[in-house]
């Protein structure tokens, strides 16, 4: 099984092993806020949410677990999959008891790298409701460009683009 590893994180397809802490997440309304609809999400969808990660992979994408590599805890997913419209994009969650901390920066570097070594997209895209001011700092710092605003999941999100031919 491949994975990712940066100095504080394994970045890895998930395993079934993970399925109670990353439904604990993602069952977290801080969490999914922000998210999708924003209307959060029960066991069921997550379990859902999981299907359509490993089905993505089918494609050459993915969606990675995310683990400290000092606890070895999930705290979150990180990966990039193909949206309605035809367009990539960048994706992450993380538990909150993480954020601050630069792990979605890290991980989201991580990310991109595996994907310019490994895919041909020569755009990625990421969004962001326009109120997750953190969100937006690691989108930003990560390279994107702010493209404008869209609607998606029945919400008006910030739409960032990354160039992955530069």
């Amino acid at each position: 099984m491949m994975s990712i590893i940066t100095k504080r994180l394994n970045i890895r397809r998930f395993r079934e092993t993970d399925r109670e802490q990353y439904v604990e997440i993602m069952t977290n309304p801080a969490v999914t806020k922000y998210l999708g609809n924003g209307k959060g999400m029960t066991k069921k969808d997550v379990e859902k949410l999981l299907s359509q990660f490993e089905v993505a992979w089918n494609d050459g994408y993915g969606v990675f677990a995310v683990t400290e590599t000092t606890s070895g805890n999930v705290i979150g997913h990180c990966g990039i999959r193909p949206i309605s419209d035809g367009r990539t994009e960048i994706l992450y969650a993380y538990t909150p008891t993480t954020w601050g901390k630069g792990y979605a920066t890290e991980a989201g570097n991580a990310v991109l790298g595996y994907a310019k070594d490994n895919f041909t997209i020569t755009e990625l895209i990421a969004m962001s409701y326009p109120q997750n001011k953190g969100s937006i700092a690691v989108i930003t710092k990560m390279g994107f460009k702010n493209i404008g605003q869209e609607e998606h999941f029945g919400n008006l999100l910030e739409v960032f683009s990354l160039d992955m031919t530069a």
